[in-house]
């Protein structure tokens, strides 16, 4: 009896066992599927991602009509938390005049590693049709503002007031003609005295999606550092190209040994 009893036990030992082994090995399957799906996710996602030659997706965050004296430095200092650079394109008026007090501004953003090129020294003048020698005016004090606060820096861009000049002047131009593949149109959707918080929001909410939605690998984006609303977006935008995995840098960095003078540039793919 104690036999057939042993007997029995032993089987069904035997039967638990089989049983735990089976268990074991399926979930050991189950987990290398898992691994290998989220695998065949990643591989997938970065496929459909646009890329640099080395890898690397960067873009060109550029500012134009400044330097402000508080919020281009509050702009740089956000650049700066990712180790990131932009290009300003300063008007000159605002770099040796009062307006902005621009000038302490603009040399906090090159020691930081940004880069400045010319917009213009008034404002006031579009390039497609203005006569020659105030278009002179225009690059000449703009460069010479530049330099007095920065002697010997090299002015390597410039971009038109409103992208508007004349393709005789970029021909003769001794710097790179930048423009912009992405404008986010923070000049339009500047906040106002008498908006509500609702209001600002939804400026803001535009601003931004301007931008993370039609940016891609190479983009040179338009910004203007002279608004508050502007440097709201900022903050939002660089978080959240860091997350996507895009690095900012300086449109000379953008084009690379590509650049030249007496060209145009919307991107980093002209």
């Amino acid at each position: 009896m104690k036999s057939k009893t042993l007997r029995k036990w032993t089987r069904t030992l035997r039967m638990m066992a089989l049983l735990l082994l089976l268990s074991m090995a399926l979930l050991s399957c189950s987990a290398t599927a898992v691994r290998g799906g989220d695998g065949e996710n990643e591989d997938s996602d970065k496929g459909d991602i646009p890329v640099s030659g080395d890898g690397k997706m960067r873009v060109a965050l550029t500012f134009d009509d400044g330097p402000h004296n508080v919020r281009t430095k509050l702009i740089v200092d956000e650049l700066d938390k990712y180790g990131f650079h932009a290009t300003f394109f300063v008007v000159g008026n605002r770099v040796d005049g009062t307006e902005y007090n621009g000038g302490d501004a603009m040399l906090y953003a090159l020691e930081a590693g940004n880069e400045v090129g010319i917009h213009g020294y008034t404002h006031r003048v579009y390039y497609d049709d203005c006569p020659n020698n105030e278009y002179a005016k225009e690059m000449t004090g703009t460069k010479t503002a530049i330099r007095g606060e920065q002697p010997g820096y090299q002015i390597k861009l410039m971009r038109p007031v409103g992208g508007a000049i004349s393709e005789e002047r970029i021909r003769e131009c001794p710097y790179s003609v930048v423009l912009w593949d992405v404008d986010s149109e923070d000049w339009r959707y500047k906040y106002s005295s008498g908006d509500s918080d609702a209001e600002c929001e939804e400026k803001l909410d535009t601003i931004v999606n301007n931008v993370l939605e039609n940016v891609k690998d190479g983009s040179i984006i338009l910004m203007h550092d002279i608004y508050e609303s502007t440097y709201d977006a900022v903050v939002i935008i660089l978080e959240r190209l860091n997350e996507m995995g895009y690095e900012v840098v300086t449109v000379s960095e953008l084009l690379g040994e590509e650049r030249e003078a007496g060209r145009v540039y919307e991107s980093g793919r002209d």
